[in-house]
């Protein structure tokens, strides 16, 4: 009586088997820029654009975005600001943009403007990592960029 269930059962876990779904491809994660918000006298909010280009068929979550801001100091990092955003939406085959807000104390920013003055340019570094979550495998994406801005630019 049970014998053609089980059969039944083996025969399904076969075949599905062969059905195996492709395994996920890596997604990235890039720095794409830093705007500026707003400018009060004790902070300055910022704006860190990323891209996350996704290239699996099935949508994730940006569980966690963390990363830290520094300005770059005859060589050395200067530590400006840490930012963090969780639960993002990251769209199937194709990119998808984030603004993830930051906030920096000004004393430490004006010292980096002042620094670009003397030297032309401020050198931001950007280093920091994301969590994607597909349900079936989670993925930790770090990323980091320099960038160099020019006062006057605009």
């Amino acid at each position: 009586m049970w014998r053609p269930a089980v059969i039944l059962l083996t025969a399904a876990l076969l075949c599905s088997a062969g059905c195996a779904v492709p395994p996920l491809k890596d997604p990235t994660v890039t720095v794409d820029g830093i705007g500026i918000e707003n400018v009060t006298w004790g902070s300055t909010d910022l704006s860190l654009r990323l891209i996350i280009d996704n290239p699996n068929p099935v949508g994730a979550t940006l569980t966690r975005v963390w990363f830290d801001v520094h300005f770059l100091e005859s060589g050395q990092a200067v530590y400006l600001a840490h930012g963090e955003q969780e639960g993002i939406e990251i769209r199937p085959d194709g990119e998808t943009a984030v603004s993830i807000p930051v906030t920096v104390d000004n004393p430490p920013l004006v010292q980096a403007f002042l620094r670009g003055l003397q030297d032309g340019a401020i050198v931001l570094r950007v280093n920091g990592s994301g969590t994607l979550d597909y349900g079936i495998a989670t993925f930790e994406v770090p990323f980091n960029r320099t960038i160099e801005v020019r006062p006057g630019q605009g």
